[in-house]
This record gives structure tokens, sequence and C-alpha cells, in this order.
């Protein structure tokens, strides 16, 4: 089994936490998909970038969770994909600082494969190696594949991004419900099943990532840990969204979210960083705790 050759020895790796909430706090009018700042608003994503990187994040991912072909055409920037990748790398990349890194991110396409929607695994495959290779010609270190709710898919993710960008390390996270049963995906992936599935694809790290609060992930890991011996991936949102006076709230205030991490990284996480409502500030804390800052 590889490993993933950033993991710190002595501490977790930290990642980043949510872009888009960050930059919606930044740009002056709001945008077709957050991709497009890449290409149009690119200081505001550099300093989103910095602010994570000045919090002790050990690697940024990049402005490009729905970057897909397939993602894009909703926008009608389909056909600028690969450029939009590659830009958001460049991005990333030109305020990294020394000994840190950046994450190339790919998110699902929002779409369903066969038979319970319209594509068909060769057609994902093949849009995630356009992303990939785009996001490798910007200087991306690794692949982050993230928030994806059916296994299928995410194997076509971990197989396009091999194709697009055979250099680079490929991680992957799924996002799952919490039921009377366990952890299930929305597709009805559990545990087993994907750590089966995610080591016979020999990927250097994988977890989860998206829809649960810090004290559910950590008992997801808990859970996890005793299934596999390669190293846990955990971003937890800060609870539930909810609308509040025309803006998006998270159930989970920064100190019951700081609260659980330690119980996290106990049960398992190797590499560690926030998803949904956290913010450089939780990144920050997070630094401190493990020895990052």
């Amino acid at each position: 089994m590889s490993i993933f050759p950033y993991l710190p020895p002595a501490r977790p790796f930290l990642l980043d936490g949510a872009m888009g909430t960050e930059l919606m706090a930044i740009l002056p009018i709001p945008e077709r998909c957050p991709e497009t700042a890449n290409i149009e608003h690119p200081e505001a994503v550099q300093a989103v970038h910095r602010d994570y990187f000045a919090a002790g994040a050990d690697a940024v991912s990049t402005n490009t969770f729905g970057g897909s072909p397939l993602k894009l055409e909703a926008a009608g920037l389909g056909s600028r994909a690969k450029e939009i990748n590659a830009a958001a790398a460049r991005l990333a990349v030109s305020v990294r600082p020394p000994g840190k890194y950046v994450a190339g991110e790919i998110g699902p396409t929002g779409k369903f494969l066969k038979p319970q929607g319209p594509c068909g695994e060769d057609e994902f495959e093949a849009g995630f190696a356009l992303q990939a290779e785009g996001l490798a010609e910007g200087g991306a270190d690794f692949i982050l594949i993230e928030t994806m709710f059916d296994l299928r898919e995410a194997l076509c993710a971990v197989r396009g991004a091999r194709r697009g960008a055979p250099g680079l390390p490929v991680l992957a996270t799924l996002t799952f419900n919490r039921g009377k049963r366990g952890f299930f995906t929305l597709m009805g992936d559990g545990l087993e099943k994907c750590t089966r599935a995610f080591e016979d694809a020999d990927l250097p790290a994988f977890g989860a990532n998206c829809t649960l609060s810090s004290g559910d992930m950590a008992d997801l890991i808990a859970a996890w840990k005793p299934l596999t011996s390669v190293p846990l991936i955990a971003q937890a949102n800060a609870g539930k969204p909810d609308l509040s006076s025309g803006r998006v709230v998270y159930s989970q205030g920064e100190d019951a979210y700081m609260a659980e991490i330690p119980r996290l990284i106990a049960g398992g996480a190797r590499i560690i960083g926030g998803c949904c409502g956290t913010t450089p500030r939780y990144i920050q804390r997070m630094a401190a705790l493990i020895g990052a800052a």
C-alpha cells in the first residue's frame, strides 16, 4: 500500500476549510458559479488561499469543486474546463509558501450514473481526466476527490485523475449520512464496502468530508479506523446549514466544533481540515491544537 508522501510523522496533515462561503464574503457580485472567479476575480481566490495558509494549513484546495466539464456545462463553460482548472491551480500555487502544498480539488458532477441517471462511467472518467489534466498543468501537488455520494463515481474520479495527472497522488473522500444502521452514502455504500474498494484502488489516503458535524465525524472515524491501516481523512461541516436573515448559518459553533477535534484525531484521522461553514479561524485553532501553527 502506497503512503501519502506529504504526511508528517508526528502530527496530522492539515487541509483548509470552506472556499465558497469565504469567496462570497469577498466578491462584489454573485457569480454564475464559484469556478468563474478563477478567471474573473483571481485576486479574491488568492486572498482566500492566503488566509488559509496564514492560518496554518499544510495544503489548500483549488477553487474547482464544480470544475468537471459536466458540472461546468450548466454555466455554459464545459468547453473551458481544462483552462479553468489550470487557472485555479496556478492561483493557489502563486501564493503557496515554501513547504506548503496545493490540492487539486475534484467534486461530484451532480449527475447520476446509469441506471439511476443518464451517464455512463466512461463519460464521467473522461471528464475527470480532463479536469485533472488542467490541475496538473497548473501545478497542483496532489489530487483530492471530495464530497462523493456514490462510490462508483468516486472510483471513476480516481481512474480519471490518474489518467489525466499520472504523476500525482490521488486521495478521495465520500460524504456519509448517519442512520440507525451506521454510516452510509446516499447510494447506500457502507464503510466496509468503501474500504475494500479504495484499498483495491491503492489509494494512499481516503476518508470522509461534508454533511456531518465534527462530533458525528469523530464517531465515523472511530468506526472506520479498525477496518483499515490506510491514513484516514476527515473534514467535517460546522453542523447543519440554515437560512437566517438572508444568509446561510451553521448549527455548530466554533467552540463546539473544536471540542471534538481531539477525539477525531484520537480515533484515527491523520489528515484533517474543515468543510462547509468552517473558516480560516477554525483552521488556525486546529493548527494550534496539532502543533502546526
